[in-house]
């Protein structure tokens, strides 16, 4: 039995057919269950984080309701659930600092913190806990690099003013309280309270008297700025005192 060349041809063709849909159906296939599995991936990380939001609106009201062993609570929860995510342990670890339990708070943001891509927000509230534990050094080093990141951060100024000041180096401090009190938005006196007292540190108790008397003007009730200026203006006649103090 003879078969023609075009016989020939179109069965060979009808294989290379057969065999190409068959490639294209197993990839088709393949596709559809990756597109899936993406799909399904991605449902549950919307989820999870809209769950993550509802638990930390929950905690903020209980935190504004004086509720605060109920919002650390929550937020510990929501850091068990997702202890990868970053802001919520940024939370969770504002939460531990505020109810005293700095040693706590370090362990759950350190890596957070020290992260490359670490956002300022987490970069901040570890400085508050490294100033909370009396790690000066550390809080210096991240504060600057929050500083570096946004230069017109009065927070990252304030708090890197106060690491600067509690290790002595006082002429560094007052720049970065100085610049902090110049884009302060809100209730200036803690600034204002804290750069008097690195004036007074310096020896340039006038201008710490007259922040200080500024700042009772503002605030009147506050204990600590009128217990400040007490002391500092006793120092005029010997200014040295307040550094023995």
């Amino acid at each position: 039995m003879k078969f023609s060349k075009t016989n020939t041809h179109c069965s060979i063709r009808r294989i290379c057919t057969l065999g190409l849909l068959t490639s294209i159906i197993a990839l088709s296939a393949c596709q559809t269950a990756e597109n899936k599995e993406m799909q399904s991936s991605l449902n549950s990380s919307i989820q999870n984080e809209k769950l993550n939001k509802a638990m930390a609106r929950a905690a903020d009201s209980a935190m504004q309701s004086g509720q605060t062993g109920q919002a650390l609570s929550i937020l510990e929860k929501s850091y068990q659930r997702d202890n990868q995510n970053a802001e919520t342990a940024t939370r969770y670890a504002q939460a531990l600092r505020q109810s005293g339990q700095i040693e706590k708070a370090e362990m759950v943001l350190k890596s957070f913190a020290n992260a490359p891509d670490a956002s300022i927000k987490t970069q901040q509230e570890y400085v508050f806990v490294q100033l909370e534990a009396g790690h000066y050094d550390i809080a210096e080093e991240i504060g600057k690099k929050i500083v570096a990141k946004d230069s017109l951060s009065a927070q990252a100024h304030h708090s890197l003013g106060i690491a600067l000041d509690a290790q002595g180096k006082h002429a560094e401090a007052e720049k970065s309280l100085r610049a902090a009190l110049d884009m302060w938005e809100g209730d200036p006196v803690p600034v204002m309270n804290n750069l008097a007292l690195n004036l007074a540190s310096q020896e340039n108790v006038k201008e710490a008297v007259l922040i200080l008397k500024k700042a009772k003007s503002i605030a009147p009730n506050r204990i600590e700025i009128e217990r400040n200026l007490r002391i500092i203006s006793t120092l005029n006649e010997s200014p040295k005192a307040f550094k023995s103090n």
